[in-house]
Parts: structure tokens; sequence; C-alpha cells
């Protein structure tokens, strides 16, 4: 291949092996907690922790105006200019904002607390737990703004840094309290390891950006105005989105009960959470590139189709892999109490391989600062999974979830290809066609056999198909980059 391509493939490697890394550290430590917390709570402490971190992500998605991802396009553009002035300034515009939209859904949730209440439990019990968790939509609105200082700066060391420590602190503070309170520390540590990222958060960005806000100037709220065209679509989006998390998970909790949230929510964070990593950077490193190459259609539709190869080459044989050891992965992350997780997982694998072809080009709508268009493609997705999910669960149980959640990931797959193709001119490259049919193929088999009762047969197929699939990615990553040579030659 072409010197410029290689190296623009090393890129995309580097990056995403920078917040792979940091995403595995933090994962790492993720696993400890989810472990603990298990053993601690049981899968009904984890539905409990669950359906209020959903609801409260609902109001901080509801009321922060999209700021925490519009900000991150506007300062990448004032970034490239240098200016030191005017970096300052709009990050000082960020935070005003930040601070105000979160004072703005901590009354929200206040006042809506009664409501929330009802939707969720079918009874005012539990109304105070909503006031108490209300100015966590503060601290998540702060920290939204200053990521989004830190990624439109491109201090990307520095997000990589904060999110271990976020992480870290996160575990030291939940699971004394879940230790000592059991079920009823859940608001309470929420709270308090929201507050305590907030911090984090402030305390790295403000090595590189002075802190300041102006609150009462109103020549700073105007200053921000920009990024609201952008940002309503992405707040309308959001809502649905968080909104149908939280549908989902109420609806389960009818129709199952707070157990089956459980199972849900831990199968749902094997799957699709933790196979994240691979998407790590697209935020902080990709999206950034890609709104700079929209102007020029060649530019954009390479680097849109270089991320995607990317996504797809790390992430198929990691799928192949973790179906395979998947009975395994539950008891060490969780307990043999959440196998009932395993079925979820196991058919909701397929939302992942999708996503890896559908997350790149779903980004074009934001770098054209196209919020129409990105909400409508969002609204459509959204209220298919709120729809497909629950009656699936309700008539086949949490293996039917996970199939609608895989099925939902091809519609969306296709939907986004085929809009964007007319709306960007978008043109999706065929030409590791034949990698993806192969992985689509191995991961098809893998879930097949998870289902049989020969385990001699399953383990079988299952180590053939790993082989396989790695042995596949690990060629086309030695055709495609340097960095496997630099290696080898260090």
């Amino acid at each position: 291949m072409a010197k410029d391509n290689s190296t623009t493939y090393d890129h995309v490697i580097k990056y995403t092996g920078l917040f792979g890394g940091v995403q595995g550290i933090t994962m790492l430590v993720s696993l400890i907690r989810n472990k603990l917390v298990a053993i601690l709570l049981g899968p009904e402490g984890i539905g409990l922790i669950n359906i209020f971190n959903n609801a409260l992500k609902l109001i901080a998605h509801s009321t922060n105006f999209g700021l925490d991802f519009s900000a991150v396009k506007h300062m990448a553009e004032i970034a490239e200019s240098d200016n030191r002035k005017e970096i300052e300034h709009f990050a000082c515009v960020i935070r005003t904002w930040s601070l105000a939209v979160g004072l703005f859904g901590m009354f929200i949730c206040m006042a809506f607390s009664n409501i929330l209440c009802y939707w969720t439990f079918k009874n005012y019990d539990n109304a105070t737990y909503f006031i108490i968790l209300a100015p966590a939509v503060l601290f998540l609105a702060i920290s939204g703004g200053e990521l989004a200082i830190l990624k439109g700066t491109k201090s990307l060391k520095t997000v990589a840094a904060s999110s271990i420590l976020a992480s870290v602190s996160t575990l030291l503070i939940c699971i004394p309290i879940y230790y000592y309170i059991g079920l009823k520390g859940v608001v309470w540590s929420l709270l308090l390891t929201n507050a305590a990222v907030a911090l984090i958060q402030i305390s790295f960005t403000r090595r590189i950006v002075p802190w300041h806000v102006s609150i009462f100037d109103k020549e700073t709220f105007n200053s921000g105005t920009p990024m609201l065209k952008l940002g309503i679509g992405y707040i309308i989006a959001g809502i649905f989105g968080q909104g149908a998390d939280y549908i989902i998970r109420v609806l389960i909790l009818r129709y199952g009960g707070l157990d089956d949230v459980g199972f849900y929510n831990s199968g749902y964070i094997m799957a699709v959470s933790y196979a994240q990593l691979v998407f790590i950077a697209i935020e902080s490193d990709y999206f950034p590139r890609l709104s700079a190459a929209k102007d020029e259609i060649k530019r954009q539709n390479d680097t849109v189709n270089q991320q995607t190869e990317v996504c797809a080459i790390l992430i198929s044989p990691f799928l192949v892999l973790f179906v395979t050891v998947l009975p395994l992965i539950v008891v060490i992350l969780f307990s043999a109490e959440f196998a009932n997780a395993v079925p979820i997982a196991t058919c909701a694998s397929f939302y992942m391989f999708f996503k890896a072809l559908t997350l790149p080009a779903a980004y074009l709508a934001l770098a054209h600062g196209d919020s129409k268009m990105y909400m409508i493609t969002e609204l459509i997705y959204d209220v298919l999974i709120a729809i497909i999910i629950p009656l699936a669960f309700i008539q086949w149980g949490l293996m039917g979830a996970g199939f609608a959640l895989s099925t939902a990931g091809l519609i969306d797959a296709v939907m986004i290809h085929t809009i964007y193709r007319q709306r960007y001119h978008f043109m999706f490259s065929f030409r590791l066609a034949y990698f993806y049919v192969i992985q689509f193929c191995l991961l098809s088999t893998v879930v097949w056999a998870s289902f049989q009762s020969n385990l001699y047969m399953r383990y079988t197929i299952d180590a053939i198909a790993v082989i396989i699939s790695a042995c596949l990615s690990l060629r086309i990553l030695i055709k495609e980059t340097t960095f496997l040579k630099r290696i080898h030659n260090s």
C-alpha cells in the first residue's frame, strides 16, 4: 500500500492501542468492582444499581444540551489556531455552560423525583433517593465539560490518565459503602463516585487551561450558543437513547424481576461494554480527524473506511474468543449465580460485530454538524430497541433479548450506510469484504456451537474458529501497518 495510507493505519492503531490500553486498565478495575459488587449485592444489587444509574443518565442527557460532545468539535477548531487567549476563553465558555446546565438538571431531578420513582418502581416509596441523586447530575455535567476541553485540545494522554484515576477512585469509594451498608448504599455510592470523578477531571484540566467561569456574563453565554445547534440534536437523541435503555430495564423489571435486570445488565456489560474498548479511541482521536476531513469526499471516505477496517480487524477475534470462553468469564467476572447472563451475552455478540461496521460512519452527521440527521437516525434506532428487546424478552426470555439487540445492530448498520451514502456521498469500501464475511461466519459458528450439548464437538469447533479468526486479523495487520515490524526489529 502507499506510504501515506500505511502511516494513517499506523496512526489509527496507535491511538486505538493507547486508549484501548487505558480502557484495558479501566476495564480491569471495573472487573474487580463488578466482581465484588456481585459477591456483596448479587443480581438484585446489580439490577438496582443499573436502574438508578440509567435514571440518572436519562436526566443528565435530557438537560445537558449535548455540550459534553458538541464542545469537543468547537474546541478542536479553536485549538487549531493555537491562540492561547481564545482557547482559555472558550474553555471558560464550556465550563460556564456546563455549570449552568448541570444546575438545571439537578433542579429537574429534584422536581420530578416522584414521577421518576413511580415510573421505575410503581410506587413513591423511593422518591427521596432521586432527590439525593440530584447533585450527581451536576457532577456529570461538570465532568463532561472538563473532558470536552481535554479532548478538544488533543490532550489525549491526560484524558487517559484521568480516566484511569477516575476508575480507581470509583472502586475505592463504592466497595466499602456496599460492604457496610449493602443495598441502601447504592444511591450514596453513585453520588460520591460522580463527585469524585468531577473533582479529578477538574484537577487534570486546570493544569492545561486555568479554571474559570463567568456564570453572570451575558457575552460568555452568547459565545457558547453555536454549540447548541449541534447539541440540540444530540440532546434529543440522548434523551431517546438513554430513555430507551431506561424503558428496556423498567419493562424487564415489570415482566421479570430485579434479578432479570441484573442478568440483562451483566450480559450487556460483557457483550457490549467490555468489547467497546476497541472503539474507545473513536471519540478522542477519530472524531477530530473526521471533522477536519469532512469537506473533501475522498479524504472523508478514506478516514471512515480505515477506521472501520481497524475496528473490524481488532474486534472480530475478540468476539469469537469471547463466545468460546463466556461460561468461564461469567464465573470469573461475577459468580456462578450469574449463569443466566450467558445466553444474552452470547446472542448479543453479533451486535458488536455490526457496530464495528457502523460506528465510524455514524459519526459523519456529527462531523458535518448535521444535528437533524443524527437525531433522526438515533431516534429510529432507539424506538426500535425500546420495542423489540422487551417484546423478545417477554416472548423468549434473556436469549431472545440478546438476539433482538443483535438484530437491531444489523438494521442500524443497513440504515446508516444507506442514508449516509445519499446525504454525505459516503462509499463503504468492500476491499475487506472477504474478511467481514469469513469473520461473521466464524462468529456464527461459535454461537451455534455454544448451544450444543456435545462439549467435545463444541470446544473443537471453537478452538479452530479462534485460531482462524486470530490468524486472519494478524495477517491483515502485518500487511497494512508497520508497527508490528517495528516491534519485531526492536
